[in-house]
């Protein structure tokens, strides 16, 4: 059974084309009916918006094979009132899910991912924070990477904003629990432990992957070039089980019953 990220783990990060291997990754597994669930912290689309533009590139994935962190914001976003941070497409999809945009006196704080942000965003998100105990990050990815350079993930950012207003907060996507457990479920499976997680994010996704039980595969495609950059800050019990080039790699170990 395995979890999948999208972002530098099926698609790349710069013209957002199949990495080499992935389509065929998907499509090995549809043939051999092995279990899998496409787990993604989109935040530019609708669920099913987003899921379209996968088959569109080629990917065979159907709904009850993918979870992306709105299909968990429903049900922890409970107030409608927002202030949004985000690129210009985020605010949108939390209209079209009935929120309201409200930056004077929000009920709940949400912040996504966006590479353009400036410190005048920071000091926005921290003087709504200060008005609301309702803190949301809609994952908590370390670092983003986009067009070839890498920034402040929403963890690095909520991290920051609980430091500055001394508020906790909540993540919907990955690598919270909830987010995790949602997609055990759609893969009808009892424990964390019979799931290997392929991803390119040590830290946001794999590291909380690696504490609930499942086997971890970082793959060099996206957000980490060399697995020296992450190793040596990781304890024995914290490292992946495999580290591969790319999803091509992948399939080779899982052909050969190796993986």
């Amino acid at each position: 059974m395995f979890f999948i990220d999208v972002q530098g783990t099926l698609i790349d990060d710069i013209n957002k084309k199949p990495i080499a291997g992935s389509i065929e990754f998907i499509d090995y597994l549809n043939e051999n009916n092995i279990p899998y669930v496409v787990i993604t912290n989109n935040t530019k689309k609708l669920s099913k918006d987003f899921l379209q533009f996968l088959k569109d590139l080629g990917f065979n994935i159907k709904e009850k094979n993918y979870i992306d962190p709105f299909v968990i914001l429903k049900d922890v976003a409970k107030k409608r009132k927002v202030a949004a941070f985000g690129q210009d497409s985020f605010p949108k999809v939390l209209t079209q899910m009935e929120y309201e945009l409200e930056y004077d006196n929000p009920e709940t704080l949400i912040v996504s991912i966006k590479k353009e942000y400036t410190n005048e965003d920071y000091s926005k998100m921290i003087e709504c924070a200060l008005k609301t105990d309702d803190l949301i990050g809609m994952h908590e990815t370390s670092i983003y990477s986009k067009d070839g350079s890498r920034y402040p993930g929403v963890g690095a950012i909520m991290s920051m904003i609980k430091f500055a207003v001394n508020k906790d907060y909540k993540v919907v996507g990955k690598p919270s629990f909830n987010f995790y457990n949602e997609a055990r479920k759609l893969l009808d499976c009892d424990n964390f432990n019979k799931i290997t997680i392929i991803s390119d994010d040590m830290m946001g996704d794999l590291l909380g992957a690696k504490k609930l039980g499942m086997k971890a595969v970082l793959v060099l495609s996206g957000k980490i070039k060399d697995a020296n950059e992450v190793l040596p800050t990781l304890k024995q019990e914290e490292k992946p089980d495999t580290i591969c080039k790319d999803m091509s790699e992948v399939l080779t170990l899982l052909k050969g019953r190796s993986l």
